[in-house]
């Protein structure tokens, strides 16, 4: 069978390039990776699939290592002081490199807003909006209580109430009478 060229036709879906195509189960211990599955869902909340493209993965990528090795980093140190010192420029450098990815991700995303789409739109658009759709629903809710209503009065319509009660005429005779 010839092989075909050109991009696969159902390529991995970015969460599960970034936790299970790509080998960070021997890079990290497995708490370790725990915390980086953990670190790319809470990243990868912020995309939609659609919009991730490779460099937006390369960036998430970077950020949950880098997160992991920081970590790794500050418990090699503990109660080391002297290592304290000589980790903390590493650390420093790994925060820097995270600082970029972050403007990275941030500036792509910017990119793809198109700003056009709410042009026009202000919160004078949101506040008529949201009082139509008050406005709807109390109509409604007016519309079904009339029906209710009706549908009451229509039932009673036979009815005429305690006015020809005994003791309500010999009520009515007194009153007559006084008069």
């Amino acid at each position: 069978m010839a092989q075909s060229r050109g991009r696969p036709k159902n390529p991995p879906r970015p969460k599960e390039m970034l936790k299970e195509v790509l080998p960070v189960a021997d890079l990290f211990d497995d708490d370790e990776l725990r915390i980086y599955n953990s670190l790319v869902d809470i990243y990868l909340k912020d995309f939609e699939d659609e919009d991730l493209s490779s460099g937006d993965m390369d960036d998430i990528l970077g950020l949950a290592m880098n997160r992991v090795f920081e970590i790794r980093l500050l418990r090699t140190s503990k109660g080391n002081p002297d290592k304290q010192l000589d980790i903390s420029n590493a650390i420093e450098k790994l925060r820097k490199q995270d600082d970029n990815l972050k403007s990275n991700l941030s500036t792509r995303r910017r990119d793809r807003i198109n700003p056009n789409e709410f042009k026009g739109f202000s919160i004078v658009d949101l506040a008529v909006a949201f009082d139509e759709d008050k406005k709807m629903v109390l109509k409604e809710k007016i519309r079904r209580l009339k029906q209710e209503e009706e549908q009451m009065l229509e039932k009673r319509s036979n009815y005429s109430g305690n006015r020809y009660d005994v003791d309500t005429v010999e009520k009515n005779a007194n009153i007559n009478e006084e008069e």
